[in-house]
């Protein structure tokens, strides 16, 4: 059944859909207030956050700074409510990779070299967004080996699929 704005605004709601193409052509939502369709606003936010991502890191600097304490409550009350069924040792282990990370990058890397490494986290979030698969970051020779264990560095990493992640586990694969 597809909502008309009228109906809408009787019941106080704060979105409706009509079923029908905008101008743009997205068909979602549009907001009861203005009429305006919610696709064409998530397009213009996110070509502002491009145009302007100066602002945005303050935004979201200042919104965590304002929020830090609700984000740890809400971190200790899934905590509490959730033990029982996270894995034993998971935060351990993280906060072990963590440390090794660090350990495993030397001082002597310069500022291009971190961005080359930023890089390939960004790329690695895009086509996540893009593909709806999950993908790593990986070390192609690993942190923690076995037998032998690599840098953190840039030519020390490569983007592959979690899939491909998770079947190579922490081996180096010569080739």
């Amino acid at each position: 059944m597809q909502n008309t704005r009228k109906l809408a605004i009787s019941f106080s709601e704060t979105k409706y859909f009509t079923g029908k193409a905008c101008p743009k052509g997205h068909v979602e939502a549009r907001r009861t207030k203005t009429g305006e369709c919610l696709g064409c606003k998530k397009e213009a936010l996110v070509q502002w956050r491009a145009k302007n991502p100066e602002k945005v890191k303050l935004h979201n600097e200042q919104q965590h700074k304002n929020h830090a304490e609700k984000l740890a409550e809400k971190g200790r009350i899934y905590y509490h409510s959730n033990k029982d069924s996270l894995r034993p040792g998971t935060i351990a282990r993280a906060r072990k990779r963590q440390a090794n990370k660090i350990n495993r990058t030397p001082k002597w890397l310069t500022k291009i070299d971190f961005e080359r490494m930023q890089n390939e986290y960004k790329l690695a979030s895009i086509l996540t967004k893009l593909t709806g698969t999950q993908w790593h970051v990986d070390h192609i020779i690993p942190l923690q080996g076995k037998l032998v264990s690599g840098l953190h560095v840039p030519y020390n990493i490569q983007v592959i699929s979690a899939a491909e992640n998770a079947s190579k586990s922490n081996k180096y694969e010569v080739i």
